[in-house]
């Protein structure tokens, strides 16, 4: 009886393969055999689940914001944190995200740095995912001024500013060996504690 092969599982098996692929040799290096080979097999077994390596890269992209933009809705959501607290909490788990998904987020930082690899025709937009999740910061922050718990800072370049630890959380983990999350995760506990009012 032959296997049955769940479409959407190894479609998510495919672009997880291509992410070291993508991330060693670069997009424009890269092709279907590189990536059929790391999969174990067929370049034609490929074209079963993508037409070619920009459908996969789109979707690694795409599968990565979906999953931030999930983890900050959960965050935002929770009825029983108080604004303080999700800003900690989201910090943490954005950071936490960026070491632990090191490739994929060095792929977003790549397409940061060179939009004109952004496929014009897919709901891909880098640049408007970060915006959205910076957004989402200063709107906690927002809301942390307005409760009383966070001092009187301006939300907008706040948010910046903690943002862009994610972002060098990313680059430092990607270029030392001896980067560590838990402390980066303290040194982040210790400049929101800063920020509390």
């Amino acid at each position: 009886m032959p296997k049955i092969v769940d479409y959407d599982e190894r479609r998510s098996e495919i672009a997880a393969k291509a992410v070291a692929v993508f991330v060693r040799e670069g997009f424009h290096e890269s092709n279907l055999s590189k990536i059929a080979d790391l999969c174990g097999f067929g370049r034609t077994t490929i074209y079963k689940y993508f037409k070619n390596k920009e459908e996969i890269f789109v979707y690694t992209i795409e599968d990565v914001f979906g999953r931030l933009d999930r983890l900050t809705s959960s965050v935002i959501d929770d009825r029983e944190l108080r604004p303080a607290d999700k800003l900690e909490k989201l910090l943490g788990l954005l950071v936490r995200k960026a070491v632990e998904e090191k490739d994929r987020m060095v792929l977003i930082l790549d397409l940061l740095l060179h939009p004109d690899r952004e496929d014009k025709s897919s709901r891909l937009n880098a640049s408007e995912q970060v915006l959205k999740l910076r957004a989402a910061i200063e709107r906690i922050i927002s809301e942390g001024i307005e409760a009383g718990e966070l001092k009187r800072v301006n939300p907008e370049a706040m948010a910046f500013t903690l943002f862009s630890l994610v972002e060098s959380s990313t680059m430092h983990n990607s270029l030392y060996s001896h980067f560590s999350l838990e402390e980066t995760l303290e040194a982040a506990k210790a400049l929101l504690t800063g920020l509390r009012a």
